[in-house]
């Protein structure tokens, strides 16, 4: 074995690690609180996820980036975490609101950076072989899969017993963190400003009505996004699907598909024509959703299956079309800008809607009388369909941000996104996904940026 690819496998291992810790907590969370009588904790739990994801980040960015090595921060910061997922359990099975809720919300502070630094922490190793990062970065997904597999297959779906799974995997990724290649702090000379975190620096492009239209649409479409991050699992349930978990890990193996389509449909419609096609999808998505009040379980598979068209073909191609739209100076602070208002901001109040819509319309309800769901999945159509026309009518391209005309393959101008770059996109993952995921074109300058957070749902 070369040193590269020695090299190669020990950030693989790394990534693989990262989302098994990932995948085998964050799918299926709602529905183990509404299997011990928490339901109406779900929402807040997401709430608190998106509030731990703008926080954190600032202690990162002081502390971790400027003084010490990555790896030793990494392996630090899940260590924490496998600590706090420990008492999770307990405090499930206590049915303590407010135990649960801090407990959570100090693992999610633990927890939310770690998203991004494998990302971070790779580029460095990699240097100006870049092109190799996304095989390295599905090894994420494909463990994320593998995660949802074992969770489901063993009938953990529902049972509390997916914290200690989750702890198990940050601890034996907390002590591998220590033996990966060292990696020097990056920002050691530059000056923390707070006004970073939020991309203070990107308020410009508020100037620009795309941009202010793209944002107001990834504002609206968080709140179907957190109706099914927070409650997908618990329906899915519901609905008398077996081994959720394992249903729901489909979702990132079509992902896998999808992002692969996505450099073809950017070079034939452009941004704007792959982006409306995402928010359809959100349309039918949470339409179909309600259909399956009739009888038709079977569509379970098809709406688990259109994650990767809904989160690639809008969330990531969004992240993508920022990126292109700013001068190389500002876009760091654009993606912390765009991960501020979606996570922060959107999904942050997207989960307070959903947590209110569900509270209401079902928590008080048997949770398998599907009828009293489409009160929420109506809302989540709703406001998809609102985004849509929104959108359809009120953003524009410039010309040049149109569909990329052919070129001569391997040729300077071979404009827009290749596979890799397409792939790339993912880096942060699921959820997912994540969330949430966001794009990670560069080596970030700023310590937090959007495409580092979302998780892959």
């Amino acid at each position: 074995m070369n040193k590269s690819t020695g090299l190669y496998s020990r950030l693989g291992v790394m990534m693989v690690l990262e989302f098994l810790v990932f995948g085998s907590w964050f799918p299926t969370i709602g529905l183990v609180l509404s299997n011990h009588g928490l339901s109406s904790l779900i929402g807040l739990v997401f709430v608190f996820s998106s509030v731990a994801a703008v926080i954190s980040p600032m202690f990162v960015g002081a502390l971790a980036d400027r003084f010490f090595q990555a790896q030793k921060v990494f392996g630090v910061l899940h260590l924490a975490g496998a600590a706090v997922l420990l008492c999770l359990p307990s405090a499930v099975k206590s049915g303590n609101d407010t135990l649960f809720l801090v407990l959570l919300f100090v693992f999610t502070i633990f927890f939310q950076p770690t998203q991004a630094m494998p990302n971070n922490i790779a580029f460095v190793h990699l240097k100006d072989r870049h092109d190799v990062f996304p095989y390295i970065r599905a090894l994420g997904t494909g463990s994320w899969i593998v995660a949802g597999l074992i969770v489901g297959q063993t009938g953990l779906s529902a049972s509390s017993v997916i914290f200690y799974l989750a702890a198990g995997w940050a601890l034996l990724l907390g002590v591998y963190s220590f033996t990966l290649p060292a990696t020097p702090p990056q920002q050691r000379n530059v000056r923390f400003r707070p006004g970073d975190v939020i991309g203070s620096g990107a308020f410009t492009l508020f100037r620009q009505r795309r941009f202010v239209v793209l944002m107001a649409c990834m504002l609206l479409i968080s709140v179907p996004i957190s109706i099914y991050n927070a409650y997908g699992s618990t329906y899915l349930a519901a609905a008398g699907i077996k081994n959720v978990a394992s249903v729901m890990s489909l979702g990132q193996a079509c992902e896998l598909v999808f992002i692969l389509l996505l450099p073809l449909l950017l070079r034939t419609i452009g941004y704007r024509g792959v982006l409306a096609v995402g928010l359809i999808c959100w349309v039918a998505r949470c339409g179909l959703f309600m259909y399956m009040d009739g009888g038709h379980r079977w569509l379970a598979y098809v709406v688990v299956g259109m994650h990767g068209a809904c989160n690639d073909f809008f969330m990531i191609t969004a992240c993508m079309y920022v990126d292109r739209m700013v001068a190389p100076a500002l876009k760091a602070q654009a993606q912390a800008l765009l991960f501020f208002l979606s996570i922060g901001v959107g999904q942050g109040l997207g989960a307070l809607v959903a947590g209110f819509i569900y509270n209401g319309a079902i928590g008080n309800h048997p949770t398998t009388e599907l009828g009293y769901w489409n009160a929420l999945w109506g809302i989540a159509t709703a406001v998809s369909l609102l985004t849509f026309v929104v959108f359809a009518v009120l953003f524009r391209e410039r010309r040049a941000d149109g569909p990329t005309p052919p070129v001569e393959p391997g040729t300077p101008e071979a404009a827009g996104p290749d596979a890799s770059e397409a792939v790339e996109a993912q880096a942060a993952v699921p959820v997912g996904s994540a969330a949430a995921v966001l794009p990670e074109p560069a080596e970030p300058s700023t310590p937090v940026a959007a495409r580092d957070f979302l998780p892959e749902t």
